[in-house]
């Protein structure tokens, strides 16, 4: 059922929904053909989930056909939990609908925005119905509370520690062990629910110099300098309660809220991916291909390409987090070899590496065919691929040396 799924595991990704007649008595729902197969649907976030409704689906032909009419049927996901669904990961031919390209091209806008929506840890903070939100701690006068508590806890330590000495001198030796709960000991300092405050905020994103901006739902309470709507600096901390780590989100209305520039260079390897092309074939079907691999020298041509993509937002979350948060990030890039984890199809990506100092990212591809996830092919078993049409083993026509500039990468001069 829908309502079994997080908005991560659902959002972008295409439905297969079971044909049911309760659809058809919801408002709104009145003017969904019916369907004695079940409908092809699209999930997205826009700031709710909401349910595309795209076209008729039979899942045991697997098949699909799209509505004549132009006009689509949009619901909000709230509104179908019990609905009957299975997810489908998208191809390119799927993406190319022209309500989901519009779709991924308003998230792409937003990447920046939509890049913490990628953090589980956060998922506990988050409104159920509205992702974006979130739920984060103020604490106003914050030093002098810590100095308070600090001294409530001083006070604690040392009646703890003259009621041990009395007990030492009572039972005539040392004890081994710290008193107990039954030993009437004094109550331990508390934090009351006046020292921390509880606001909402929306729009968390990464920020320059290692730090987190968001806005304002709400006034916090006892200080104007930051108002409902303005933006406010956020500290991300991990705390350990029960050998169980949680993420909490702190607002720092007194601290300057930094911008979100982008200052990135590309790596100088020591020693440069070869750039070798291989010729593959299959003697038991008419499969040909050949791969151009490596890059040359600074290759600006692709480098260039890179850079186009991250500002059009075409680039996964840790990585552009990253890219906002550090200003010591250098692209390593490469033409290589990606084949399907599932169907085996071959593809040409550019390897891209984020490198920092203490980390390496590398972006993560998704199969054009399937949907599935891509690995990397090593340079040593590419003459081992088997053809992704007829599963034989493919033959290495040639290995040789390539110049010159590709065809795509012409385009962009």
């Amino acid at each position: 059922m829908l309502k079994t799924y997080e908005f991560w595991q659902i959002d972008e990704r295409f439905l297969l929904v079971s044909p049911d007649r309760k659809l058809y008595t919801l408002t709104g729902m009145e003017s969904l053909p019916e369907s004695e197969t079940g409908y092809l649907a699209y999930a997205y976030l826009d700031e709710t989930m909401r349910i595309a409704f795209l076209g008729f689906a039979d899942p045991e032909k697997d098949t699909y056909e799209y509505f004549e009419s132009d006009d689509i049927l949009v619901a909000a996901a709230a509104m179908l939990p019990s609905m009957l669904v299975r997810i489908v990961k998208p191809t390119s031919e799927l993406n190319e609908h022209p309500f989901v390209k519009g779709v991924l091209e308003f998230h792409e806008a937003d990447a920046l925005r939509r890049s913490t929506l990628a953090i589980r840890s956060l998922d506990p903070l988050r409104d159920p119905v509205r992702p974006e939100i979130l739920t984060a701690c103020f604490i106003r006068d914050e030093k002098r509370k810590e100095k308070a508590y600090e001294e409530e806890v001083d006070i604690y330590r040392e009646a703890v520690e003259a009621m041990q000495v009395s007990q030492d001198e009572k039972g005539g030796k040392k004890r081994d062990k710290e008193p107990e709960e039954g030993d009437d000991l004094p109550e331990p300092p508390a934090v009351t629910d006046d020292m921390i405050n509880f606001v909402q905020i929306k729009d968390l994103m990464p920020s320059n110099n290692g730090t987190w901006r968001a806005v304002l739902l709400e006034n916090l309470p006892g200080t104007r300098l930051k108002r409902k709507g303005d933006d406010v600096d956020i500290s991300v901390e991990t705390v350990t309660v029960d050998d169980a780590e949680h993420t909490v989100l702190f607002v720092n209305h007194t601290m300057p809220v930094e911008g979100t520039d982008i200052s990135v260079q590309s790596y100088k390897p020591t020693r440069l991916p070869w750039r070798l092309a291989y010729e593959l074939d299959c003697a038991s079907c008419a499969f040909t291909e050949t791969y151009y691999l490596g890059r040359h020298g600074e290759d600006s041509l692709m480098f260039k390409e890179i850079l186009s993509d991250i500002r059009l937002g075409r680039i996964d979350p840790p990585i552009l987090i990253d890219l906002v948060q550090r200003d010591d990030c250098e692209i390593d890039f490469s033409r290589e070899l990606y084949r399907c984890r599932y169907c085996g199809t071959p593809e040409v990506m550019k390897r891209l590496r984020l490198i920092t100092p203490d980390k390496t990212l590398s972006a993560i591809y998704n199969c054009l065919e399937c949907g599935e996830r891509m690995s990397l092919v090593k340079r040593g078993h590419i003459a081992s691929l088997d053809c992704p049409d007829c599963r034989k083993p493919l033959n290495l026509v040639s290995e040789k040396q390539w110049s010159g500039v590709l065809e795509t990468e012409a385009t962009l001069e």
